[in-house]
């Protein structure tokens, strides 16, 4: 038979051990923050009971956790799993800011939330029976906060810090984002691509792409922007992105010309010159073939402003 807490909050058996089984929750953020490393510090925690977001916001530095290093700049966003260890070790000469989040991955909804995160061994929070995880959390992963998903997350993880600075913490409110942030960084590390942070070269190259949507630009000149050969350029992001230099190029025309099309009054002609297709009826294959449904129809039933 099932009993209650002085308070009536935590379901508990007859022995006093939580029933885990009786009621059921979801992610939930616990806590979030900036923090400001000086020179020379270094913060080690050997126990997290919780999945973390990494990014940096300015600076540089290190992260080791389960025993890989993560080279950390305001290009790439680190996810760190369940019952994780980190070891912060910020670049002497220009030490990192970064912002951090902590989510339980399933906290059940019978238990009202304690927002903090249970560390070290000796934390009542730790193996607390309604705050679990994956029983297999899988590896640290590294992902551009270039890509869709890592700007995603980090948007969504800088409105929950700013949250918590204003004390306007609710636990609706810190469920919902955590079960977005977890949609959004659930195919993070798939098939290992994004398993490593992202090479600098890589960046370079990205970059450079990015500068010039207006126009086609073949391997050669990406290559020869990360001071690498065609192959090693058309390898790493094989690897990285899951495509080729040309196909990547093209997707994120195609994304930069959609977003054109739902948020401007620009014709689709406008649109096609700005993601560099002096055809507009060229440009309307390759549109409707990667988002199935021509431009001139993509934004049309859309409310705008």
């Amino acid at each position: 038979m099932e009993t209650a807490s002085a308070d009536g909050s935590i379901p508990l058996l007859r022995d006093g051990e939580y029933d885990a089984g009786a009621h059921h929750g979801g992610p939930v953020v616990v806590a979030a923050n900036w923090y400001r490393f000086r020179s020379g510090q270094h913060i080690r925690h050997s126990h997290v009971e919780s999945v973390s977001f990494v990014w940096v916001v300015q600076g540089s530095g290190t992260i080791v956790s389960g025993g890989e290093s993560f080279a950390l700049t305001s290009n790439t966003i680190l996810r760190l799993p369940w019952k994780h260890e980190v070891d912060y070790r910020p670049d002497p000469l220009s030490p990192f800011q970064v912002g951090t989040i902590h989510l339980i991955p399933e906290h059940d909804a019978s238990v009202p939330v304690d927002f903090r995160v249970g560390v070290g061994t000796s934390d009542p929070l730790i193996d607390a029976a309604w705050r679990r995880g994956p029983a297999q959390p899988g590896p640290a992963v590294a992902l551009s906060s270039r890509a869709v998903s890592g700007r995603n997350v980090i948007t969504l993880a800088s409105y929950c810090i700013e949250r918590f600075l204003a004390e306007r913490v609710s636990e609706p409110a810190m469920r919902s984002l955590a079960s977005l942030i977890f949609e959004e960084s659930a195919e993070w590390g798939e098939g290992g691509a994004t398993a490593k942070a992202v090479p600098t070269v890589l960046e370079l190259m990205i970059d450079h792409i990015l500068a010039n949507l207006d126009r086609h630009l073949t391997v050669a000149e990406v290559a020869r922007v990360g001071q690498c050969s065609s192959t090693t350029a058309e390898r790493l992001f094989a690897r990285y992105t899951g495509l080729s230099v040309l196909s990547w190029s093209r997707r994120r025309r195609m994304q930069e010309a959609a977003l054109l099309l739902r948020t401007s009054g620009l014709r689709v002609n406008e649109v096609a010159r700005l993601v560099g297709y002096a055809d507009p009826l060229y440009f309307s294959r390759v549109f409707t073939a990667v988002h199935a449904v021509p431009p001139s129809r993509y934004a049309k039933e859309q409310l705008r402003p």
